[in-house]
């Protein structure tokens, strides 16, 4: 690599169609005074959508890497990044130009240590997503962006969001064991709070959703039951893990309580681990956002 970029941009992708093509295709033409690099990290798509990337000319350097069983796609993404900052994107979006510089700003100025962009659909959707969570603190994540008024953001967007790869390091990256990006997005939210820093919603800028219906039909966000009770069994007090399980249990069904007992074991290193180095805890976060549980 001929010179370091400043940026990272991390794209994972799974069955996403044309998708990727077209947010390629908007990231090329967007306007920057950063120097970046971009990685793709393919989770087993059967549909062909990176197949045109053997022949694509991209501006700026990228690689195509394939994910790998057990290993978040987010941290092997980082783990092969050279920016001193670290976008993570979907590859739904339309970039403006120089939406990197604006959403940067708050981390370079130590106002925050992880952010995100306004996000707006874009009228080209074909569709609007349904409400997929049940409960209000799971809507409190789906209901983009849920805040106080000076703009500290309680859950990053999975859509995008920017820390510094220090920062991602320095918390432990991506917690493994997620099933879908959502609630993986709202764990490092809340430990990134729960450590000692802050997230905060960058209005200054705006990112485009398109939503396509893409086939095969990627449904990991459907299956939010284990990862709601992992994520309470990493940071949440007993009685809050105890109102997980009961709402698992009530939408899911007995069968999928069968797997919370393994869920807590595996959660039990991280959670020890990351409450030695608490300095909030959950009650603080839920009273401070007004989040109900």
């Amino acid at each position: 690599m001929s010179s370091q970029p400043m940026v990272s941009i991390i794209m994972t992708v799974k069955n996403n169609g044309i998708d990727l093509f077209m947010a390629m295709e908007s990231l090329k033409v967007s306007q920057t005074s950063i120097p970046y690099e971009l990685i793709l990290v393919n989770e087993g798509s059967v549909d062909g959508c990176c197949d045109f990337l053997m022949n694509y000319h991209f501006p700026r350097p990228f690689r195509l890497l394939k994910g790998q069983t057990g290993v978040p796609s987010r941290n092997l993404g980082a783990a092969h990044a050279f920016g001193t900052y670290l976008i993570f994107c979907t590859p739904r979006l339309y970039f403006e130009d120089h939406w990197m510089e604006a959403l940067l700003a708050p981390i370079l100025e130590g106002e925050a240590e992880a952010v995100s962009p306004r996000m707006e659909i874009h009228e080209s959707s074909r569709f609007a997503p349904e409400l997929r969570y049940d409960g209000e603190l799971l809507r409190s994540m789906e209901q983009y962006p849920w805040r106080t008024e000076d703009e500290a953001l309680a859950w990053l967007s999975p859509e995008c969001f920017a820390i510094s790869r220090e920062k991602f390091k320095e918390i432990g990256g991506v917690e493994e064991g997620f099933i879908g990006k959502g609630l993986e997005t709202s764990e490092l939210s809340l430990r990134t709070w729960l450590l000692g820093g802050r997230c905060r919603l960058v209005s200054e800028t705006a990112l485009m959703i398109v939503y396509r219906q893409n086939f095969p039909i990627d449904d990991r966000a459907l299956q939010w039951g284990s990862d709601l009770l992992r994520l309470a069994e990493l940071h949440f007090r007993e009685d809050r893990i105890t109102a997980c399980r009961d709402l698992v249990a009530r939408v899911f069904g007995a069968e999928a309580m069968k797997q919370s007992e393994e869920i807590a074991r595996t959660a039990a290193f991280s959670r020890d681990k990351y409450e030695t180095r608490r300095l909030r805890d959950d009650s603080w976060f839920f009273g401070h956002f007004g989040i109900p549980v």
